[in-house]
C-alpha cells in the first residue's frame, strides 16, 4: 500500500482523486494548497504526489520544487485545467513525472498511479 499525496484547492478534484486512490488498495493524504501539502510532509513518507500548476498560497511549481530538496526521489503528477505549453516545459524542466489535464478520467489515473509508483520505485533502487 502506496501513500499518495492530492494538493489541489478544488475539493471536487481531490474527492475524486481520493476515491480513485483508495480504490486501487493506497492511502490517499489531501492537502488544499502547498503550504498545507508542505506541512503534511513532516509526519508522512509519501510515495507518490498529484499536484495543481495553480493555487493560492503557493503554486504547484513552487510546491515540485520544494518536494524534490526534500526528496530527490518523488514522483509527481503535475495537473491543471489550463494546460499551456509554458507550464508543461516548467514542469518537465524542474523534473515532474508528467501531467494530467483536468477533468480527469478514471483509467488514466489509475496509469498514471501505476506507472508512477513503477518509477518511484525504479528511482529508490537505481534503475
Amino acid at each position: 500500500m502506496a501513500k499518495i499525496m492530492i494538493v489541489d484547492d478544488e475539493e471536487t478534484v481531490r474527492m475524486f482523486l481520493k476515491r480513485v486512490v483508495e480504490e486501487m488498495g493506497h492511502t490517499a493524504i489531501e492537502a488544499e494548497n502547498g503550504v498545507q501539502g508542505l506541512d503534511l510532509l513532516a509526519d508522512n513518507q509519501i510515495d507518490l504526489f498529484f499536484v495543481d500548476v495553480y493555487m493560492p498560497k503557493m503554486n504547484g511549481i513552487g510546491y515540485l520544487e520544494k518536494v524534490k530538496k526534500m526528496d530527490p526521489n518523488a514522483v509527481i503528477i503535475m495537473m491543471t485545467g489550463h494546460p499551456s505549453a509554458d507550464t508543461i516545459v516548467e514542469t518537465i524542466e524542474d523534473d515532474g513525472y508528467t501531467y494530467i489535464s483536468k477533468p480527469m478520467k478514471v483509467e488514466h489515473v489509475q496509469d498514471l498511479i501505476t506507472r508512477g509508483l513503477a518509477a518511484r520505485a525504479a528511482r529508490i533502487h537505481g534503475e
